[in-house]
């Protein structure tokens, strides 16, 4: 299926998708048909999947909107950016990243800036869009299942079992329980790559 984006507005109140499917499918979804806080559609219903860069949000942007990225969009439009828990809650496949060398490209405090919607670290930073806050099992799945599924790749890698291929890192703390600020900094034990030890801590 082809999605094909006919309105360049995709902030304003109504949305033109054309959907390619046998055919011309043309699906016009107004705000007032959303699911949750004005999200235009059901995203697991599009067989695409989400690649969203937290830090973008948290490193480019404040949340009272001085920075050039909302000033240029605008504050209704700034207000509706990021909205990594909207398609997680729509049912979604969001995979998480850096777009290094743009932003920072480290997993752990990505993870972190997800849940906290603000710098980790900078806990005097008013958060940005807290609403759209990803839970720790959110951000550890844009990591490691949803990123695989985005990459087609649910078979053979995004988990630790019997068959997969052997790619992981090991923290010094569990990401699913630690306080956000402590993962950003916590140390790397290991990391393994197609089942080579690439690091390890003595």
């Amino acid at each position: 299926m082809k999605l094909t984006i006919r309105d360049p507005r995709p902030f304003r109140n109504l949305f033109v998708i054309e959907k390619r499917l046998d055919g011309h499918v043309p699906a016009i979804v107004r705000r007032g048909d959303s699911n949750r806080q004005g999200f235009p559609f059901d995203f697991s219903s599009l067989d695409r999947a989400a690649s969203m860069q937290p830090t973008h949000c948290t490193h480019y942007t404040k949340a009272d909107q001085p920075d050039n990225w909302s000033s240029r969009l605008g504050h209704d439009r700034a207000s509706r950016g990021f909205r990594t828990r909207d398609i997680r809650d729509s049912g979604g496949t969001l995979a998480l990243g850096s777009d290094w060398p743009i932003a920072p490209y480290d997993a752990r405090s990505i993870m972190a800036d997800a849940q906290l919607r603000r710098p980790a670290g900078a806990p005097d930073v008013d958060p940005i869009g807290s609403a759209q806050s990803l839970t720790a099992r959110m951000a550890l799945e844009g990591y490691t299942t949803h990123s695989a599924a985005a990459a087609g790749q649910s078979a053979v890698a995004g988990r630790i079992a019997v068959g997969m291929r052997a790619d992981l890192t090991a923290f010094a703390v569990d990401p699913l329980t630690a306080p956000p600020d402590e993962l950003a900094d916590a140390p790397v034990l290991l990391t393994v790559v197609a089942g080579e030890v690439g690091h390890r801590t003595p």
